[in-house]
């Protein structure tokens, strides 16, 4: 009976969503009619149309691990009550992510006998297996291209952001990358998420192989090296 009143509430809750134009366009996954297809069709739309108009194009391909299990609780009512999730309805998705328990167990393939921690209450992650799992997801993420607009032109698919920057010369592209880095940096804090510099890539687009040294910038005092390849738009299910 949870199953089906799952698949209720998520029908509900995805045509109130598409019904008030509320989910941003930028974001290309877990929307009916839409595909991975559209994510990486606008994605190369917007490089080639710049690179057409002569400007310089920088792309920001971000890595935030375990996303889904970052999830704040807290947070995400505060933004299903934003997003007009009120009454019955509220009380509900608040119920369903409230007295979640989780522990760890050790096989005892691994040692003599099975051990296992202790059962915690969980305050973050949309639970696994529901099918409420990517929509919960998506809404919460649904307010970073916002704040992003008078900067970049985001592509995003779950959580694979992707944000593209144009300027009329270098210094101006490295400039932008690192307004964007700190407005994204301070966004995923304030969401409880974390961006990994390390695996975040950074590049240079350009209509040739770059012959030239490689791109890089200065970030909080540390060199970052662009790349000429990334990957990105992982497949969900």
């Amino acid at each position: 009976m949870s199953k089906i009143l799952e698949i209720i509430m998520f029908k509900r809750l995805e045509q109130h969503l598409e019904s008030n134009n509320i989910l941003t366009t930028e974001q290309f996954a877990f929307r009916k009619g839409i595909h991975i297809e559209n994510a990486v069709f606008s994605l190369t739309n917007n490089i080639i149309t710049s690179l057409n108009q002569r400007q310089q194009v920088g792309g920001i391909f971000c890595d935030l691990p375990k996303a889904f299990d970052c999830v704040n609780h807290t947070i995400l009512l505060n933004k299903l009550h934003y997003y007009g999730i009120r009454g019955q309805c509220y009380r509900w998705f608040k119920s369903y992510l409230a007295n979640r328990k989780q522990r760890v167990c050790i096989s005892p393939h691994i040692l003599e006998q099975q051990k296992s921690s202790s059962w915690e209450t969980l305050v973050n992650g949309v639970p696994q297996g529901s099918i409420l799992r990517p929509l919960l997801s998506i809404i919460y993420l649904n307010d970073l291209p916002y704040g992003l607009h008078q900067l970049a032109k985001p592509v995003i698919y779950a959580d694979d952001t992707s944000v593209l920057l144009m300027a009329k010369n270098d210094e101006q592209l490295k400039n932008k990358i690192n307004c964007t880095l700190d407005y994204m940096t301070a966004l995923f804090s304030a969401n409880g998420l974390v961006l990994n510099m390390k695996k975040t890539n950074i590049m240079k687009c350009a209509s040739s192989y770059p012959q030239n040294e490689a791109f890089q910038i200065m970030y909080q005092k540390e060199i970052i090296t662009g790349t000429n390849n990334t990957k990105n738009f992982r497949t969900r299910t």
